[in-house]
């Protein structure tokens, strides 16, 4: 099958944004929760004086920066296109999915919130909730490797296939809304098997990362491939009956978005299994440095015995 060029240039995108960049949906659903979470996130690091660890600047950057990717990819004109073509949805969800999620965690968002609530409401709200078994169990069993690879493929799989379901998101807000939180939250699950959010760790050995990575990539490339090479409009429900912004077609349109989803999601797991590998030597060599270290202190105390 070849691939169509569409007629879409980074002038045009320009312009159409350009047009556009007015059009902020400043919904007070989200500002309001996102504002309330950096505020807690940034009053909890004021608060942590007497930190039993580092947590350096980048980490709150990566967070602050996490949660306004969000904003960005539902509240910016973005969200706008996503609703004229398949190609700028495929964008708001990678937006989601493959940056967000990881920038939150990488942010280590544990302790700074859990400092920034009110002490009266964590102790009689937080501590006891939190201290239940069942939540506990629960939690294990929500962020268990294979729970979050299920989901993860699933909730996938669903929102794209299931018939009706992907254009439903187109018509109705509130779908669209739920279909954004099911991309998040099961993204997060992912990133949370890889990334060690701090004080909490990832139940997954360096090397056992690598491949979950491998195996929650590999689905994901699959749908993008066969998105790409079907040989009919698979979403013509969805965008059919919705004027166009830019000059592509039906056709040509879910070619591009479904390369979005295929390579750029594809590329950002393997140097996300890069980075894994690196941290994983870094590690190794520091813990054998610290071993021979040992031996070598005890060699010589056992000599000048």
């Amino acid at each position: 099958m070849a691939i169509p060029a569409p007629s879409v240039t980074v002038e045009a995108v320009s312009h159409v944004i350009g047009e556009r960049w007015g059009a902020w949906d400043l919904e007070p659903v989200l500002l309001v929760p996102a504002a309330l979470l950096i505020a807690v996130y940034v009053h909890g690091l004021d608060r942590w004086r007497e930190r039993s660890r580092p947590h350096s600047a980048w980490r709150t950057a990566s967070f602050i920066s996490g949660v306004l990717i969000v904003l960005l990819a539902l509240l910016s004109p973005l969200h706008w296109l996503a609703d004229h073509h398949f190609t700028f949805h495929m964008v708001q969800h990678e937006l989601l999915m493959m940056v967000a999620a990881p920038l939150i965690l990488l942010g280590a968002p544990t302790t700074p919130i859990l400092r920034g609530i009110p002490r009266g409401v964590r102790r009689a709200v937080l501590e006891p909730v939190f201290n239940a078994s069942v939540v506990r169990t629960g939690f294990r069993w929500l962020t268990h490797p294979v729970t979050a690879f299920v989901a993860y493929t699933v909730t996938l799989y669903s929102w794209h296939f299931f018939p009706g379901w992907y254009a439903a998101t187109v018509t109705n807000g509130y779908i669209h809304d739920v279909q954004h939180l099911t991309f998040l939250g099961s993204a997060m699950l992912v990133w949370w098997n890889v990334i060690d959010p701090r004080p909490l760790h990832a139940p997954l050995p360096y090397p056992m990362r690598m491949a979950f990575l491998f195996a929650v990539a590999t689905p994901k490339a699959f749908m993008g491939a066969f998105i790409t090479y079907s040989s009919r409009v698979l979403y013509e429900d969805a965008y059919g009956g919705v004027p166009p912004v830019f000059d592509m077609s039906l056709a040509t349109d879910q070619v591009v978005g479904g390369m979005i989803m295929w390579v750029p999601s594809l590329m950002m797991y393997l140097i996300a299994i890069g980075i894994v590998f690196f941290v994983w030597t870094q590690k190794s060599e520091a813990s054998q440095r610290e071993a021979d270290a040992r031996r070598d202190a005890l060699a010589t105390a056992e000599a000048g015995d």
